[in-house]
C-alpha cells in the first residue's frame, strides 16, 4: 500500500473532514485536500506521470503508536502481497475493500464508510514510487535491480511479477524504468 503514499504530500492546511460526492461514493475527505489542485476523483494527482496512478490523500497521522516499517498482512485466511505499516498489521481498524484497498478505519465517525489512508509516519521507501505506464506491478526489487543496472535480474523479477510476458515487454519496461529513474535522480541533485 506504499506505492499509493509516496512521495508524500508536501502541502500544510487543514484536515478536518469535507463532504465529498463522486458518482456513488459520498466520503469525507481532508480540507487541505479538497481546496488542492491536485485532487481528482477523490484521489492525488500530484506525481501521476512518476507513479502512473493515483495516490492516497493524506489524512494526517493515526492515534496508534509503533512503527511503519512496512510487512506483509498475514491473518489466518490470506498472506497478502500488499505491504502495510508495522502498527496497522494488527489493528483491529485494518480493513480491505475492493476499490480503496486497506485502509484505517479508526476514525470512521469523522471520515466515514471508506476510512482513511494508512499512516506511514517517518518512514519512505529506499527507492522513489515509479510506475510503468502499462499499469504493471513494480515491486522494490525490481527497482532496485533496474538501479543496480542488472538487465537481466530486472528481466527475470518482471517475468516473476507478470507470468506469461515476453521478453521484449520486460526489456521495454526495464528501459521505461530506467529513463524514470534517471530522471528522477537528475531533479533530487538539482
Amino acid at each position: 500500500m506504499y506505492r499509493k503514499a509516496f512521495p508524500k504530500c508536501e502541502i500544510q492546511g487543514p484536515l478536518g473532514p469535507v463532504k465529498f460526492i463522486h458518482g456513488e461514493f459520498t466520503m469525507y475527505i481532508p480540507r487541505k485536500c479538497d481546496e488542492c489542485a491536485n485532487l481528482f476523483e477523490g484521489e492525488c494527482v500530484r506525481v501521476v506521470e512518476q507513479v502512473e496512478g493515483y495516490l492516497s490523500l493524506d489524512y494526517g497521522p493515526c492515534h496508534r503508536e509503533g512503527t511503519c516499517e512496512p510487512v506483509l498482512v498475514e491473518d489466518e485466511f490470506i498472506k497478502s502481497k500488499v505491504y502495510v505499516p508495522e502498527k496497522c498489521s494488527h489493528c483491529p481498524f485494518l480493513k480491505y475493500h475492493r476499490i480503496f484497498g486497506f485502509r484505517c478505519h479508526e476514525d470512521d465517525h469523522i471520515w466515514g464508510q471508506y476510512g482513511k489512508s494508512l499512516d506511514w509516519g517517518n518512514w519512505s521507501p529506499e527507492l522513489p514510487n515509479i510506475g510503468l505506464a502499462s499499469g504493471r506491478i513494480v515491486s522494490q526489487e525490481l527497482l532496485r535491480a533496474v538501479k543496480e543496472k542488472q538487465e537481466v535480474e530486472a528481466i527475470r523479477i518482471y517475468r516473476y511479477l507478470h507470468a506469461g510476458t515476453s521478453i521484449r515487454e520486460a526489456r521495454d519496461a526495464f528501459q521505461e524504468l530506467s529513463e524514470k529513474l534517471e530522471r528522477i535522480c537528475d531533479d533530487e541533485e538539482m
